[in-house]
């Protein structure tokens, strides 16, 4: 019996779920927040959120991605640059009152989340889940009457409206794990990244460049389909290797998958072998992915250009030659694709790198310097500053704030204390010559709210506001006050 107690107090704080069939994810809050995106919206100040709900403990059987409009949150967020409040305010209430948040159903352990523009107030939001058959799913995201709504965008047969489960690709299929090698698969999806697939001058004749069998190059440069969508690519990365045969611990090689952004189907020829070595994120630039190494003992790489032309071929940084560092996490590029910055760990450290050659076919990164962080950096998110170098924000996950370094400067410039328990990804909401950063707290469930009123004075940053419920009552099931972990 006192197995079944947690979960039983969890059915009652949330949902009142009864005991006799599935239990649905919590439709008013965030549980395991793993990926966020922000969008802007013509009828919305402060945007949309999205966020992907991972369902770590796997309490409820499934995840949730969910789209939180930012103005109709009570109490409302404080406005943008605001001095803050003496008590950080808590915004508990995501949608009005007798609503909820626009959402579907996705599978548990999500991983991060990417955004392509499609079409005029339309969007593909891509989630990587590393629960069983690895899935990716695709979640079309429309802004169009003034509102924000989800739909699957690949629903499988006889599903439910809002069930993205059944048909959203493998990236692990059960017919390449039960050939006789059991390749090529993907285990341990996590990072994800999509880009529109570009074309020059010399793409607008009929012999010009590749936009596929179903599109063609517009006067804007991007690859279209005849329905005005863009053609995208969608990037992959795998915490995990595969081995071969599956199961036996040996000839373990990693995978890159790379998919069409309309119709993401996993074939043989998604997958793009990197060799040794395991991966964790990806920033994509205009002609080479770039792929964070995560694990890398015995053999691995810090950082992989991965290209999708031709088949895929693949560069190594060789930047753990010249860094100790143990493995990274997460990765991002400048605006204008002449840096790179890695978070790396073991030790904790901002790898700062100078890319060259990023549209040739030999591009390379040469390390510039190293930063010291505070313990288990995890994601990396650039702000653009025009006429200067980026701000880069970094959360710390184990030491729970979220710092900035200034490219400028060469060093930290500023942390954030107070973010909550284990902060995780960041989403950034660029405000002219401010920005606004949403930072997802994986063990406690809120995402923190962080203004950066001046990004050319990034001492300025501040902690203005939590979003959502804390979920440690739940994932500890008791009801006592003390349960939260000293959040309100």
């Amino acid at each position: 019996m006192s197995d079944r107690r947690p979960f039983t107090a969890a059915c009652l704080i949330l949902v009142g779920c009864s005991m006799s069939g599935p239990v649905k994810a919590p439709p008013d809050r965030f549980y395991y927040p793993a990926g966020l995106a922000h969008l802007d919206s013509l009828s919305s100040d402060a945007g949309v959120l999205l966020v992907a709900n991972g369902d770590f403990d796997k309490r409820f059987g499934a995840g949730t991605f969910m789209a939180v409009d930012l103005d109709r949150v009570s109490p409302p967020l404080p406005p943008f640059g605001q001095q803050p409040a003496a008590r950080v305010p808590q915004i508990g209430q995501l949608s009005p009152e007798g609503t909820t948040p626009a959402q579907v159903s996705i599978a548990p352990f999500a991983g991060e989340v990417a955004l392509l523009e499609v079409a005029p107030l339309r969007y593909r939001a891509f989630v990587p889940t590393r629960s069983e058959r690895m899935r990716l799913f695709a979640v079309d995201v429309s802004l169009e009457g003034g509102g924000v709504s989800l739909a699957c965008h690949q629903p499988g047969p006889g599903a439910a409206e809002g069930d993205c489960v059944s048909g959203a690709p493998q990236l692990s299929p059960v017919e390449f794990e039960q050939s006789a090698s059991g390749l090529p698969r993907a285990p341990g999806p996590y990072g994800v990244a999509a880009r529109a697939r570009a074309c020059g001058a010399a793409c607008l004749s009929p012999a010009g460049c590749d936009c596929g069998e179903q599109g063609s190059c517009s006067a804007s440069g991007v690859c279209r389909r005849s329905n005005g969508e863009v053609v995208g690519d969608v990037f992959v990365t795998h915490i995990s290797q595969a081995d071969s045969p599956v199961g036996s611990g040996t000839n373990a090689r990693g995978y890159v998958v790379r998919v069409d952004a309309f119709e993401p189907k996993v074939t043989e020829a998604s997958f793009i072998g990197i060799d040794a070595g395991a991966t964790s994120s990806v920033a994509v630039g205009r002609r080479w992915a770039y792929v964070s190494g995560r694990f890398l003992n015995p053999t691995g790489d810090l950082i992989r250009l991965v290209s999708g032309e031709g088949g895929g071929s693949v560069r190594s940084a060789a930047l753990q030659d010249a860094l100790r560092i143990a493995e990274a996490r997460g990765i991002a590029l400048s605006s204008d694709e002449r840096r790179v910055y890695l978070a790396g760990r073991a030790p904790d450290v901002l790898v700062v790198g100078a890319v060259e050659g990023a549209d040739t076919d030999t591009p390379s990164i040469r390390p510039v310097r190293s930063i010291p962080l505070p313990e288990g950096p995890n994601d990396v998110k650039v702000l653009s500053r025009p006429g200067r170098s980026d701000l880069v924000a970094i959360s710390c996950t184990s030491a729970g704030v979220v710092v900035l370094y200034d490219d400028d400067v060469g060093n930290i410039v500023a942390q954030v204390s107070g973010v909550g328990v284990q902060p995780f990804a960041v989403t950034v909401d660029q405000r002219g010559g401010g920005a606004r950063l949403y930072v997802g707290n994986f063990q406690d469930g809120r995402i923190a709210v962080i203004d950066v009123p001046e990004l050319n004075r990034p001492h300025t940053a501040r902690l203005v506001a939590h979003l959502g419920q804390p979920q440690l009552c739940v994932t500890r099931g008791t009801l006592e006050a003390s349960c939260d972990g000293g959040t309100p």
